[in-house]
């Protein structure tokens, strides 16, 4: 799907920039417009300045050189789809390109895929009568080494707190940071960040520099300052980590019986209870991942699934499996148990499934939408529905 996906983006920038088409070009193109009215409409906005420059302006703080970097990595790898060519009238198309990305999950979603592929379309008018907004704040808490608790969205900017040597701050975006000198500090003390339902990604470094994002209903316990010869922190939920690299102190993590050792990398761990196994994807640097009975080695774009034993997926979506830290859910042949789910975390709503639902769904959808929005999107297939009463998501065939 993706790269079916990337092949139609690709052709309509090519003709929004006023290239010529080759003939399979064209039939490509022709047959997705006969997909759908949507998909007609789509192209037919895309072509209207005015539209584009609207559109544009409701993706608050985009920037268009991001836009240019994200679809020019994504399209140069392809020779026969190059669009990143040339640099003339590169502000309006790119714009256009931008609007077209965003709409991934929407209007290009069409009619190539098996019967029990779902496409999502977006149609966010319908609204019912109980809506769920996205969190606007982070409801994440500082639980200091003597109990104390700090709510880390009712705190200024500024100091927060002293544990020993080492001063908490928080940064002017929200963020937590630790500064120590580690040779002043003997003692070792814990702090837990604990980031609930319902509530914004936070981001919190470490006394090392290491940099960590929790996603919805996560946490994590860790020394105020690493005075050991190891750097070990523990984890439950959804956490991704950039280690500050280290040769003298492996970073540790641990959770649910895993443990991840690394000098220095950028991986996400995904060990929420509730999911079928305990997922490590790697992105950059390596990591080793171990259980009680096994263990592996990863390289950049593998993820160990851990359960019993370790399986390795050497061909992951690693951009699928970051959507969550740059606000997106991004479904990719995502079964219906596992996407609400993620609404549930995100939303902190309950669900409740009436029946067995087989279908899979495709679609990037922002996460800064109301739950209506995404629901309606996943309705449109006409194979699911749902009601929703007061903070509980009933679904139905």
């Amino acid at each position: 799907m993706n790269d079916h996906f990337n092949r139609i983006s690709a052709i309509i920038i090519r003709q929004l920039e006023g290239e010529q088409l080759s003939t399979q070009e064209q039939y490509i193109l022709d047959e997705w417009l006969r997909a759908s009215p949507q998909n007609r409409e789509l192209l037919s906005q895309l072509r209207d300045p005015q539209y584009v420059k609207e559109e544009l302006g409701k993706m608050y703080g985009y920037n268009l050189d991001e836009g240019w970097q994200r679809l020019k990595v994504k399209y140069d790898a392809n020779k026969n789809t190059a669009v990143i060519q040339k640099y003339s009238k590169w502000k309006y198309w790119i714009a256009a390109a931008i609007i077209l990305f965003a709409l991934a999950g929407a209007a290009l979603l069409f009619e190539y895929f098996p019967a029990k592929v779902i496409k999502i379309a977006d149609q966010t008018n319908k609204k019912p009568a109980t809506d769920i907004a996205a969190p606007a704040i982070s409801k994440a808490t500082i639980t200091l080494h003597d109990g104390t608790r700090i709510a880390i969205d009712s705190t200024n900017t500024g100091n927060l707190a002293k544990q020993g040597k080492t001063i908490i701050q928080k940064t002017a975006d929200g963020q937590i940071q630790y500064t120590a000198d580690e040779k002043l500090n003997a003692e070792t003390q814990f702090n837990t960040l604990t980031n609930p339902r319902g509530s914004r990604v936070v981001q919190l470094t470490l006394s090392d520099g290491t940099k960590v994002w929790l996603n919805a209903e996560s946490e994590i316990r860790y020394p105020v300052t690493f005075t050991q010869q190891e750097r070990k922190v523990e984890i439950e939920g959804e956490v991704y980590f950039e280690v500050a690299k280290d040769t003298t102190k492996h970073f540790i993590v641990q959770s649910n019986g895993t443990t991840i050792q690394v000098t220095g990398t950028h991986f996400n761990i995904n060990a929420y209870k509730d999911e079928a196994s305990l997922d490590v994807t790697l992105l950059e640097g390596g990591v080793k991942v171990s259980n009680a009975t096994h263990t592996v080695n990863l390289s950049p774009g593998e993820q160990a699934k851990v359960g019993n034993d370790i399986r390795i997926d050497r061909q992951v979506n690693t951009e699928e499996v970051m959507a969550w830290k740059n606000g997106l859910f991004m479904f990719n042949g995502t079964d219906i148990y596992t996407a609400m789910r993620q609404l549930s975390r995100w939303y902190d709503v309950s669900v409740k499934f009436n029946e067995n639902i087989t279908e899979r769904f495709y679609g990037d959808i922002s996460r800064e939408k109301n739950i209506s929005s995404v629901l309606n999107m996943l309705e449109t297939t006409g194979s699911i529905h749902f009601r929703t009463t007061g903070s509980t998501i009933e679904v139905n065939k």
